[in-house]
């Protein structure tokens, strides 16, 4: 259960810094929303493509491609800042 836990927190560590890698401009934001982002972009990933679930590295590449999108949401609605 604590494994789960924290394998969740650090494989969504990688996904929101892969999300904010691939968004151009600088993100207000720190790193529990940055996990956080990770986190939902992982889970979104795993109930949409559970075909995914066989190849990590494509799913972790395909969760950051889709946690940039939740992330540039995010700022153009204002929920985040950007600081570009």
């Amino acid at each position: 259960m604590i494994g789960t836990i924290i394998g969740a927190i650090i494989v969504g560590a990688i996904i929101g810094f892969g999300a904010r890698a691939i968004l151009p401009g600088g993100q207000d934001i720190g790193l529990p929303k940055t996990i956080g982002l990770g986190i939902v972009a992982n889970l979104i990933v795993g109930v949409v493509f559970q075909s995914l679930a066989d190849n990590p590295i494509i799913s972790i590449i395909v969760a950051a491609i889709v946690g940039a999108g939740l992330l540039w949401v995010a700022i153009k609605q204002g929920w985040l800042s950007s600081t570009s």
